[in-house]
């Protein structure tokens, strides 16, 4: 299971934009409008050293969203829910970008979401540091926040190791036992997870450490094997 992140922000703040830079082709429409973003656009984004993970564009936030509009985005929105990490991309040239910040954080705490692990973008960087026309140029990081340019690739590369090193910081330790049925999810665990697999005849005892959203799936499956195949109450 590949790790999931869903990008969030304030509307225009350049998240349709940061997708396509990382995935170096127009996966998701950037326009300067309103509501651009309408439907989730998820693309597999490679991080190095055979890393990968899903991103996921979502709609744009704004000052006090409609309930209306909230139900009519529900399915973008569930992308946020079921992620297991924010990346919330800020228009670091944005003279209001401190309250659109909180109006991210606010639509967040209504999803749910609010305490998400998160990376933070500074995106536009070639709007407010000269480092940031340069995409050779390395990119710092500024407290929690990454200053990035989607547009000249400025800090795309320090932006994939703060990924890398927050899954590191995210993966489960797990020790459970599954049946032997559960074999597709037993390739998964091998595949994406650091783990050791002992058959044993109660089942196979799989122990080491998985992403949070994979730790889950064997849990869930270990508490049915051992309920005798009944979902636990």
């Amino acid at each position: 299971l590949v790790p999931s992140l869903a990008i969030v922000g304030y509307t225009n703040a350049g998240k349709s934009s940061l997708l396509n830079a990382l995935t170096g082709r127009e996966a998701a429409r950037a326009e300067d409008r309103l509501f651009a973003t309408l439907d989730p656009t998820s693309r597999q984004v490679k991080l190095g050293d055979g890393q990968s993970v899903v991103l996921t564009d979502t709609v744009g936030f704004i000052h006090k969203l409609p309930h209306q509009l909230v139900e009519a985005f529900r399915a973008t929105l569930e992308e946020v829910a079921r992620a297991d990490v924010l990346v919330e991309v800020v228009d670091g040239s944005d003279a209001h970008a401190r309250e659109h910040r909180q109006t991210v954080q606010e639509v967040l705490d209504e999803l749910g979401a609010g305490q998400k692990p998160r990376i933070v973008v500074l995106n536009k960087a070639d709007l407010f540091d000269p480092a940031g026309q340069r995409a050779d140029a390395l990119a710092p990081v500024v407290g929690e926040a990454v200053p990035v340019s989607a547009l000249t690739g400025y800090g795309l590369d320090t932006f994939r190791v703060r990924i890398s090193a927050l899954l590191a910081d995210l993966w489960e330790d797990v020790d459970v036992t599954l049946p032997y049925s559960e074999g597709e999810l037993l390739a998964r665990v091998r595949e994406r997870g650091t783990v050791d697999v002992t058959y044993q005849d109660a089942g196979v005892r799989v122990t080491g450490r998985v992403i949070p959203s994979l730790a889950g799936e064997l849990r869930a499956a270990a508490r049915r094997h051992a309920h005798g195949g009944v979902p636990a109450s």
